[in-house]
């Protein structure tokens, strides 16, 4: 199943691609699955920010900007917070968790395919091997409802 597909599966409410857990496992899977990306995406994302030589020597090697490298580092270390908020997105409607999820997606997605481009086949595990688990993480967001949208009262 291609990645668009499963993303408006996803956001559409289609359960028939989803995991069929035993609620417990479902729940301590996506906690840790969630701590994970998190560690791996503030981690990663953190290290752009600081302009790290092996950061700017990567994204030049893509022939990417230096400031491109910036804005995917706000964008790790943002989804890396976004995905432990439940609240809605203000005028969306799902979960802040979600969109966080599936804006990481987007990222590792880019990435995989930069990778495979430039790269050894080997440098894309790390890409694929986090898109699958924040695809992972969307199907499970995907089915908890927002706790509160912004402004209600």
């Amino acid at each position: 199943m291609d990645t668009i597909r499963f993303m408006s599966m996803i956001l559409a409410g289609d359960n028939t691609g989803g995991f069929d857990m035993n609620s417990n496992l479902k729940k301590w899977g996506t906690l840790a699955a969630t701590g994970l990306a998190t560690l791996a995406f503030l981690g990663a994302g953190s290290f752009k920010l600081m302009g790290a030589p092996e950061m700017v020597t990567v994204f030049e090697g893509f022939g990417l900007p230096i400031w491109f490298m910036y804005f995917v580092g706000t964008c790790e270390v943002s989804g890396a917070i976004g995905l432990w908020l439940t609240m809605a997105a203000p005028m969306v409607g799902y979960p802040l968790r979600l969109m966080a999820a599936l804006g990481l997606a987007i990222l590792m997605a880019g990435a995989t395919v930069n990778h495979v481009m430039h790269d050894p086949i080997n440098k894309a595990v790390p890409a694929v091997v986090l898109l699958a688990i924040t695809l992972f993480l969307a199907s499970c967001f995907r089915d908890k409802p927002a706790e509160a949208t912004l402004g209600d009262d």
